[in-house]
């Protein structure tokens, strides 16, 4: 089954658990932490591949995750690392976000590659933390969560040609007579229910050419079964409008005005796509009427007609050929001329091009910078890229964890903030020194969904 468009949750493996454990060692205080690190969790990465044609191997997967990392024992030995999640789709693949709809990646090139999500970050084992006035660390960071990702995946045909025209024009035996596919073909309409894709290897050129099923009237506003192809002909270099001549001059007109209405509807990339027009079912008429309808038909269009051919007899089809290979190539070399040459303008050589993203270039430039808001509750929550990744990863059964935090807190200046914002509220109707009162609530600070206490510090704040 053609399957163009499914929904996905991704999610990143876990990685591993840090480990409390103490040496056996005369003289070492508590015998020392010994305590090993948590393997690394798996990414999830995104592959282009020619090797796949729809996303139908996804129709019944709501959930893709990745493996977690193993957390290990004693002996400060580094826990198993996850293996990556290498998900293979096909070329042509649009990626969004299903909440927003926002493009994360689009992957056109085989062999391309996106790390959609990362793997959390390992936890430490206490033999991570001794220092020297903690000669004896009692506690391991948690393994952190990996990314999760809802996701929409689309494919859009990455094709050369695309054939575009009304319900039985001819589509599905131009297709056949110029590349490798066998389509079905009959006598009636709507005969493509799915897009055929075929090569056409011709004169030492390669070219993809692609078969859009019947676009009617409306198909741009999801009237018949256009609408859901349309979609497959945004990448395609040229188009190849195809009239049936069989039906007269009066019938092609109103014909192409119909798929060129529906062309521009869609979108203007489209409707400015290089367009090859060609009159097929030739062998029906003779070559006078021929010659007469496409008079007739460039004087009322303003449009040239390319070629007149016949698909079936196999009529000037070889011109057709030579027309598709004189035209793709020039097009094709300005729109890759960019991709083929390095930073001092040197052409690169032609290998396949691999794509490695980063998904940490979209988060803040400074992971240590501090953000504090005030709670409807009176609380403050902190948040930031490095001391929220802490938090997380922080084991608060644990007195000597929690305590880290705070130590956290006080290195990256959240507490001395927190205490002037708490001074500045505490003597808003007073003046001078103040006292706590009675009734006063210690405001908690918030990070990263975990509660620490504030009632351990001291305000003092004068008020000149």
């Amino acid at each position: 089954m053609f399957i163009d468009e499914v929904h996905l949750s991704l999610r990143a493996g876990k990685w591993g658990d840090g480990i409390i454990s103490w040496r056996r060692e005369k003289y070492i205080p508590k015998w020392g932490p010994y305590g090993g690190d948590g393997g690394d969790g798996g990414d999830i990465i995104l592959r282009a591949t020619t090797h796949e044609t729809t996303l139908g191997k996804f129709r019944h997967m709501k959930v893709i995750k990745a493996e977690d990392g193993q957390k290990w024992g004693t002996q400060e030995m580094h826990g198993a690392t996850a293996p990556d999640l290498i998900i293979e789709v096909p070329v042509g693949t649009l990626v969004t976000d299903a909440e927003d709809g926002t493009t994360i990646c689009d992957l056109t090139k085989p062999h391309q590659e996106f790390v959609i999500c990362e793997g959390g970050r390992g936890g430490f084992g206490n033999a991570h933390f001794p220092s020297s006035t903690r000669q004896a660390p009692n506690f391991a960071e948690l393994g952190d969560s990996g990314d999760i990702r809802d996701v929409k995946m689309e494919l859009k045909l990455v094709a050369d040609v695309g054939l575009v025209g009304l319900p039985n024009a001819g589509k599905s035996t131009v297709i056949q007579s110029l590349t490798n596919v066998k389509p079905k073909i009959a006598d009636y309409a709507f005969t493509t229910l799915v897009p055929n894709l075929g090569v056409m290897e011709w004169k030492g050129h390669s070219l993809v050419i692609e078969d859009v099923p019947g676009l009617i009237e409306g198909a741009s506003e999801w009237k018949g079964l256009g609408f859901q192809f349309l979609k497959h002909i945004d990448r395609c270099r040229i188009i190849i409008h195809l009239l049936d001549a069989s039906q007269g001059e009066e019938a092609m007109i109103e014909n192409y005005r119909t798929i060129r209405k529906e062309l521009e509807n869609w979108s203007e990339s489209m409707a400015s796509k290089d367009e090859l027009i060609v009159m097929s079912k030739a062998d029906i008429c003779d070559a006078e009427t021929l010659e007469d309808m496409k008079k007739k038909f460039e004087k009322s269009t303003g449009k040239k007609v390319a070629l007149t051919i016949s698909a079936g007899a196999y009529i000037r089809v070889d011109e057709l050929k030579d027309l598709l290979i004189e035209r793709i190539p020039s097009i094709k070399s300005i729109e890759e001329k960019n991709t083929q040459e390095d930073a001092d303008g040197n052409l690169l050589p032609d290998t396949p091009q691999v794509t490695h993203y980063d998904l940490k270039n979209t988060r803040k430039a400074d992971p240590k910078r501090c953000h504090i808001t005030r709670r409807e509750d009176g609380d403050y929550e902190v948040t930031g890229e490095r001391i929220e990744e802490i938090a997380r990863m922080t084991d608060t059964r644990y007195v000597d964890g929690v305590n880290r935090i705070y130590d956290v807190m006080e290195k990256l200046g959240v507490m001395r903030k927190l205490k002037l914002l708490i001074s500045e509220e505490l003597t808003r109707e007073n003046s001078g020194f103040f006292e706590w009162e009675d009734d006063f609530k210690v405001p908690a600070v918030w990070i990263s969904e975990k509660k620490f206490s504030l009632e351990g510090l001291v305000f003092m704040k004068e008020v000149e």
